[in-house]
């Protein structure tokens, strides 16, 4: 079959989706199906170099700046993208990013929609961009294209309540795991003194949005180390931007951390390489991730994959992801967090127990079985379309 692949997203940064569009349209051309996929064409040749060694691939590079919500793409996926499926004869087409808007199809169309954050926490979008722009945006977009793909079941009911989604048009296909990558001893050594880390440290991965719920994990740290008298750190990682909403966060936080004089234990790390990421995972006494809303959440499963017991909250996507492989907590009791962290320092044997559960459980989500689901539904739309 030939599948085209939305790839506007791509920016240069390897992201979730970006790696789910990677391993997904690498696992088509290895079973013989050809891929052509459609990045930018100032992106062109990096695009290209991802692919080097991947035969049945074609590209039909877009003359676009950026992938938002905006009338030029919408022109894009009604006229541009259409064109390109009838020149190249294809069979179905995938948008692997939130939003299209196939107004007109010259073959069935997936739309991948990870999650609606942005209609519980608007963080940088503006109201009016909120209410008239993003909300009926998506409504449409669930519409228009014939099937919508989403990470969890969560995420599924989420989309069903917030954008009137019919519950029969939307697939359940999880995000799958990258294979980590192994960390030298110089990059140990160098990230130990780069940090401070010879007491150990505690981690938490994916910046300071709102819905991280930061503040609270800076708040039950405290009160972690005031009890345990833990001499460590704790690392928080992802990119401060300069964005507005970013710039309060981090006043917020920074407030925090004078009120409890932790501030010397605490380090902002910044954007961390996945060869770093991958060696701080592993190397973490745990991972502690009390976000208030997540459509999926990677770094729980990040971290089970390299044997770091997890605590992560008991809301949203993330006890769907977990399972019994973490201790879960109400992300909005700072108390409960702080006693998960007391116990979990405390008890050595349940920390090996969490290891041992979330590296089985970290088995279930390959990028393999993903692409295999993909594949499936793939087939089975081409099948019902030829139908007709």
């Amino acid at each position: 079959m030939k599948i085209l692949i939305d790839f506007r997203k791509f920016d240069g940064i390897i992201g979730g989706v970006e790696r789910g569009v990677i391993e997904i349209s690498t696992f088509l051309a290895q079973q013989g199906h050809t891929v052509i996929l459609l990045p930018k064409i100032s992106r062109l040749s990096e695009v290209q170099k991802l692919f080097r060694d991947i035969s049945k691939l074609k590209y039909a590079p877009l003359q676009v700046q950026s992938h938002a919500l905006s009338l030029r793409n919408m022109y894009h996926d009604t006229f541009t993208i259409q064109k390109i499926a009838r020149d190249e004869v294809a069979d179905v087409i995938h948008f692997p990013y939130n939003w299209s808007f196939p107004f007109r199809k010259s073959a069935p169309t997936i739309l991948t929609v990870h999650d609606v954050i942005p209609l519980s926490y608007r963080e940088a979008m503006g109201l009016f961009t909120n209410l008239f722009l993003y909300r009926p945006g998506m409504q449409m977009a669930t519409r228009l294209n014939d099937v919508i793909v989403t990470v969890s079941e969560f995420s599924k009911e989420d989309i069903c309540n917030k954008l009137g989604a019919h519950r029969e048009k939307i697939r359940v296909i999880n995000n799958g795991l990258r294979e980590p990558l192994k960390p030298t001893e110089q990059i140990k050594e160098a990230l130990t003194a780069q940090y401070g880390l010879e007491s150990g440290f505690i981690l938490y991965v994916g910046g300071i949005h709102e819905r991280k719920n930061v503040e609270g994990l800076i708040r039950a740290y405290a009160k972690f180390v005031n009890e345990t008298r833990f001499s460590g750190k704790l690392l928080i990682t992802g990119n401060i931007s300069g964005a507005a909403y970013q710039i309060r966060m981090k006043k917020i936080l920074d407030n925090v951390l004078k009120d409890t004089g932790i501030g010397n234990q605490v380090i902002f790390t910044g954007f961390i390489p996945d060869k770093h990421l991958d060696c701080l995972m592993g190397r973490a006494l745990f991972l502690v991730y009390p976000s208030f809303y997540e459509g999926f959440g990677i770094p729980v499963l990040e971290a089970m994959q390299m044997g770091t017991p997890v605590i992560t909250s008991n809301v949203t996507a993330l006890p769907e992801v977990a399972g019994d492989a973490a201790l879960l907590v109400n992300p909005h009791d700072i108390e409960e967090i702080a006693e998960a962290m007391i116990k979990l320092f405390i008890d050595k044997s349940l920390r090996r127990e969490l290891r041992e559960r979330g590296r089985e459980r970290a088995k279930n989500y390959k990028w393999e079985i993903t692409a295999k689901q993909y594949l499936a539904l793939y087939t089975e739309l081409i099948n019902k379309h030829s139908a007709r």
